[in-house]
């Protein structure tokens, strides 16, 4: 009786893993019952900076948007900093311009559209038009900047340029290299002195989000002296992975579930519930993204971002 009782429980120890193996192997998620086990992200109180990094225009209403939302409510003050203008997709010039090839000048003028875009979604999660940032960097180059031309320029593909041809940069006319990125990132953080920093993860498998992640890492590593005498908390958000956000599409009634993978290859993961308010803010916000909501592939995507709560990793 005893020996039978034990092989029942192995082979049902068995079948348990087996049937946990298959599902992290078909879906690649946690489920969806793993997430209210994860810890709340704390959201800073009045007198403390965050300052959000965000590859593209409306990145960062996509990832973190209710945090965002939160925390400016919560009297902290919020910076956004967009590294590139989102100038480079093709699919949304071609329908802003009807153009089947969009010219360099096309491509700019959609930058300045999505600036315009960002501004108005920000100012729906309250962030003052003084905290956005706008670095002109060149969208789909940031890999590139990284690696092959942190000291020589870059061209873009889009916009022919080798410098920011936007009005409005941060630094006007700025050299398209990774070290003038890198000294525009640490001006920045020495300016507002930071006490959370959060950004795209290294893990994206969109390089420009990938790079992003690296190059804030980098800045807040080379701090000297350290804010405060530390340095500031660092966060990552999660846009672009194989299977994630899972199921695509408008769900606003289910939770952001974090890919398995990134659960062994990061400290933690944090999540941020939104109530009723904060995720109609957010849809509010988001819907201010015409450009690219007018692509349904794209609009499948960002909708995707429309639940229940949000994700935060930690470094490892």
């Amino acid at each position: 009786m005893i020996r039978k009782l034990v092989l029942l429980t192995i082979a049902g120890a068995l079948l348990i893993f087996l049937g946990t193996f298959l599902y992290f192997r078909h879906y690649q998620n946690l489920p969806e019952f793993a997430v209210p086990l994860l810890s709340e992200a704390k959201i800073p109180a009045k007198g403390e900076k965050v300052i959000v990094f965000a590859p593209h225009c409306d990145d960062e209403t996509l990832g973190v948007g209710g945090y965002i939302a939160k925390s400016v409510k919560n009297g902290a003050d919020v910076v956004v900093v967009l590294m590139t203008n989102g100038d480079g997709h093709r699919f949304s010039s071609i329908e802003e311009f009807r153009k089947i090839y969009p010219n360099a000048n096309n491509y700019i003028q959609s930058g300045y559209t999505r600036q315009e875009e960002s501004k108005k979604a920000l100012e729906i999660l309250g962030v003052k038009d003084e905290n956005i940032l706008f670095l002109g960097y060149p969208d789909g180059g940031l890999k590139e900047l990284l690696f092959s031309n942190f000291n020589v320029p870059y061209q873009s593909p889009y916009t022919k340029q080798s410098s920011s041809p936007y009005n409005n940069s941060y630094h006007q006319n700025v050299v398209y290299t990774g070290g003038n990125l890198e000294n525009d990132l640490l001006g920045i953080l020495k300016k507002y002195q930071p006490q959370i920093v959060i950004t795209t993860s290294q893990f994206d498998i969109h390089s420009d989000h990938a790079a992003t992640g690296i190059f804030v890492q980098k800045a807040v590593d080379k701090i000297d002296p350290p804010i405060d005498g530390q340095k500031p908390t660092i966060y990552y958000y999660l846009i672009h992975f194989r299977h994630f956000p899972s199921p695509k599409g408008l769900h606003s009634d289910r939770m952001l579930v974090p890919p398995a993978k990134l659960i062994t290859i990061s400290d933690g993961v944090l999540k941020v519930s939104l109530d009723k308010e904060t995720l109609d803010l957010k849809e509010k916000a988001l819907s201010e993204y015409k450009s690219q909501l007018r692509v349904p592939t794209l609009k499948n995507v960002m909708e995707s971002f429309l639940r229940q709560n949000e994700l935060l990793f930690t470094p490892k």
